[in-house]
């Protein structure tokens, strides 16, 4: 889960007192921290692996005002919500389900997959367990945040900016 969180909890005026944020800098801070997490969730969205794009569709973000500024949370929902740590850390060879075939059997039902290059060509194949070769790690999250972060730290200077340059006693 990744958290983008911006603080406006007072700012010192002239005379060193903590004036209390302004109702304007509370808006400035939500606005920015929903359009930069609109922007990320979209980077993560076009980074993400798009074997079927279901994955990709279930990023959201979601933002809310505390008592502590302004918070946002980007976060993967849907059934292929469970693959996120699989894809980024990826995983090492392993078996499918793990404890064999007696697993699946208990659940009544075998693994089903479509296999391009199965034995009998490109078709749909049912196998009790698989030996899955691993999966290689594909850290998106990192490559989204790294894209975005020079102009979400722009937005987020501009807005600091603006509780200096808007003191008010």
């Amino acid at each position: 889960m990744l958290v983008m969180t911006f603080e406006a909890l007072g700012y010192r005026d002239v005379q060193g007192r903590y004036a209390k944020r302004s109702k304007k800098l509370e808006e400035r801070s939500r606005s920015m921290v929903r359009q930069q997490s609109r922007l990320l969730m979209e980077e993560l969205r076009q980074e993400a692996p798009r074997d079927t794009g279901e994955f990709a569709a279930g990023i959201r973000y979601q933002t809310r005002v505390t008592s502590q500024g302004v918070k946002s949370t980007i976060y993967v929902r849907g059934k292929h919500a469970f693959l996120l740590p699989y894809i980024v850390h990826g995983t090492e060879d392993h078996d499918i389900p793990k404890g064999g075939a007696l697993v699946q059997m208990a659940k009544g039902y075998p693994l089903r997959f479509f296999w391009e290059n199965g034995p009998r060509g490109p078709d749909i194949y049912y196998f009790w367990s698989v030996h899955h070769p691993g999966t290689a790690p594909n850290d998106f999250v990192q490559r989204a945040i790294d894209e975005r972060w020079p102009d979400a730290k722009k937005a987020l200077q501009q807005v600091g900016r603006s509780a200096t340059y808007n003191v008010s006693v």
